[in-house]
C-alpha cells in the first residue's frame, strides 16, 4: 500500500493536469463560495487536488470546479476511465458478486420501481415513435444497442477513439469520432440522447445549442445527469459519488438544467428527478485510498449492503421530496 501511495505521488508530480480559474458562476456570473476543497480522484486516479464552488445566488445554486482542467489537458483525467469496450474500473469480491444482483432485484421489486427502471433504461422514450436517434457520448455503445433493439435507427458520437472502435467493430453501429460540433450530420434527428455527459463539458450551453441545431422541428432532447440537490449529496457530502473531480466540471439541479436548455434555444422543457440509481450511489460513495488502487475500486459486501440500504432510504425520501432523486432527467423539445 505504501508503494502504491508513493507511486501515485510521483505520478502527480510528474504529470499534473493544467488548469484554468473559473471564479464566477457559468450561468449567472455571480461569485462562488467554496463548497469542498482538497478533493482527490479516488475513482480513476487522476492527479491533483480539486475544489468545488457553489453559486452564491440561491436562485441559481450551480456547482462547479475551480480551478478546472483546461480543454487541452482534460484527457489526462480519463486515462483510466471505463468507456473502453466492456472494461469496468470496479472489481468485486466473490460474495459481493453473488449478492449484488439479488439485492438489486429485491430492492426494485420491494419499492415498486420496475416500471421506472424500464423507462429509465429506454431513456424515457417508451411513448415516443421510433425514428432517427443520436447518442452524444455513447461510450461503449451499450445504450445504443438497446435502443436499436427497440426499433430506433441509431448513430453514436464519441471523442474516445478506443470506445468508438469497440462500438463499430463489436456492436456494428456507426459512430462519429470527435467533438459533436465537427459532426456533419446528413439529416436531422428525431431524438438526441445523452447520459452523464453534460457535467463533463466546459460549455454546456454550446453543447445543447449544437443538439438543438441537429434536431428536426419538434425533435426531442433527453439527458441524464447527477442531481446536485439529491438526497445522496446531502447524506454523503464530500464523499458523494456524483462529485467525481476532476471530470465533473459542472453539477446541476433541475432549475439550472432548465436555464441551460432555455439559453440553448429550447422553450418547451420538462425536468424531474429519479431515485432509480440510488443503489449505485450508495455503493460507490465513501470511497477512500484504501479501497481503490491504480484507478480500480474493490467492491466489497459492505459496499453492496450500503447500496441496498441507501436505495431503500432514498426511495422513501423521494416519496416526500420529488426533487431528491439521484439523477435529473431533462426532456427538451425543439
Amino acid at each position: 500500500m505504501e508503494d502504491m501511495r508513493s507511486l501515485n505521488k510521483i505520478t502527480m508530480r510528474k504529470d499534473p493536469i493544467g488548469t484554468e480559474p473559473q471564479s464566477v458562476c457559468y450561468l449567472c456570473g455571480k461569485d462562488g463560495k467554496t463548497l469542498y476543497r482538497n478533493l482527490v480522484d479516488h475513482l480513476f486516479g487522476a492527479p491533483g487536488e480539486w475544489t468545488f464552488k457553489q453559486c452564491s445566488d440561491p436562485n441559481c445554486g450551480l456547482i462547479w470546479l475551480d480551478p478546472r482542467p483546461v480543454l487541452s489537458e482534460i484527457g489526462k483525467a480519463y486515462q483510466n476511465y471505463y468507456t473502453h469496450g466492456q472494461a469496468n474500473n470496479a472489481q468485486q469480491t466473490r460474495l459481493a458478486r453473488i449478492i449484488r444482483p439479488v439485492l438489486h432485484t429485491m430492492s426494485i421489486v420491494l419499492l415498486g420501481l420496475r416500471v421506472e427502471r424500464q423507462r429509465y433504461k429506454r431513456m424515457y422514450l417508451d411513448q415516443i415513435p421510433t425514428g432517427q436517434l443520436l447518442e452524444v457520448g455513447c461510450g461503449n455503445g451499450k445504450r445504443l444497442a438497446r435502443m436499436q433493439a427497440l426499433g430506433w435507427d441509431v448513430t453514436g458520437q464519441e471523442i474516445d477513439p478506443v470506445a468508438s472502435e469497440y462500438v463499430r467493430t463489436v456492436r456494428g453501429i456507426h459512430v462519429h469520432v470527435g467533438p459533436l460540433e465537427t459532426m456533419n450530420a446528413p439529416e436531422k434527428y428525431d431524438v438526441v440522447i445523452m447520459s452523464h455527459v453534460i457535467e463533463h463539458v466546459h460549455d454546456p450551453i454550446a453543447l445543447l445549442t449544437t443538439c438543438y441545431q441537429m434536431l428536426k422541428e419538434n425533435g426531442l432532447l433527453v439527458l441524464l445527469t447527477p442531481n446536485a440537490a439529491s438526497y445522496g449529496h446531502r447524506k454523503f457530502g464530500v464523499a458523494w459519488r456524483g462529485l467525481e473531480p476532476p471530470r465533473h466540471l459542472h453539477l446541476f439541479a433541475c432549475k439550472t438544467l432548465i436555464q441551460v436548455a432555455q439559453r440553448a434555444g429550447f422553450d418547451r422543457n420538462q425536468c424531474w428527478t429519479t431515485p432509480i440509481g440510488a443503489d449505485g450511489i450508495g455503493q460507490r460513495s465513501l470511497l477512500s485510498e484504501e479501497t481503490t488502487q491504480g484507478g480500480r475500486q474493490l467492491i466489497t459486501t459492505r459496499d453492496v449492503l450500503r447500496g441496498f440500504w441507501f436505495q431503500l432510504a432514498a426511495s422513501q425520501v423521494f416519496r416526500a421530496d420529488k426533487n431528491s432523486g439521484e439523477e435529473c432527467v431533462l426532456m427538451a423539445t425543439k
